[in-house]
């Protein structure tokens, strides 16, 4: 992964007075005020199409919301291309498709990062199916536990054009931040995203412009 893409990924916690991270931590309070009274919430980030800078957004939503006092699980729900490992410098595995296809306890899945408060855990194994289990018993048992561990949790997942993972795994969750990218996407592709999103009955708690 290109080494400016790793630095994008950690601008707020590596130049927290840049304007970037401003930008990061305004959409942080506008998730918060817009999840309501919720102490605890769950979202799926997410774009129209591979490669809008949906992983950057995440990694820097998380380090805000942990910079703001939350206790966050960062969680690479891509099972089919992750990128989390290489991004924190960690193994991939295991990870999560290891967790939901096996009896694997929670914890043996969780890594700690540098950023206090921050955790992730990364895609895991390529393991046939592993994109069902997105959407299972399996993934319910495993929300409920991170519950109750975590006041805030993310999941970087597949974007909405290419798989349907992240509308199935958004319904398990309390909505959706979809991000676009002022220099790729297409109005027509944001606009398919949104009405696939409506349809499915998720919940778009925001969406996060990137400039590419």
């Amino acid at each position: 992964m290109d080494s400016r893409v790793i630095y994008g990924c950690f601008i707020v916690h590596n130049s927290p007075t840049a304007a970037a991270a401003e930008q990061y931590r305004r959409i942080r309070n506008n998730i918060r005020i817009a999840a309501g009274k919720k102490e605890q919430i769950s979202l799926v980030i997410t774009s129209p199409s591979p490669g809008e800078g949906k992983t950057t957004s995440a990694v820097n939503l998380a380090v805000s919301f942990a910079q703001r006092g939350d206790k966050v699980l960062l969680v690479d729900a891509n099972v089919r291309n992750p990128v989390l490992g290489q991004v924190f410098s960690i193994k991939q595995w295991p990870g999560l498709s290891d967790g939901l296809a096996s009896n694997m306890d929670f914890a043996e899945t969780v890594y700690p990062t540098d950023v206090e408060r921050l955790s992730i855990i990364p895609g895991g194994s390529h393991l046939p199916g592993a994109a069902d289990l997105l959407d299972s018993q399996a993934m319910s048992e495993f929300l409920d536990r991170a519950r109750n561990e975590y006041s805030v949790i993310l999941f970087d997942c597949s974007a909405v054009l290419e798989t349907p993972d992240a509308i199935a795994l958004a319904g398990r969750c309390d909505g959706v931040v979809l991000v676009v990218s002022s220099g790729k996407t297409q109005q027509k592709q944001a606009l398919k995203a949104k009405r696939l999103l409506d349809f499915g009955k998720v919940r778009i708690l925001g969406s996060l412009l990137n400039r590419g």
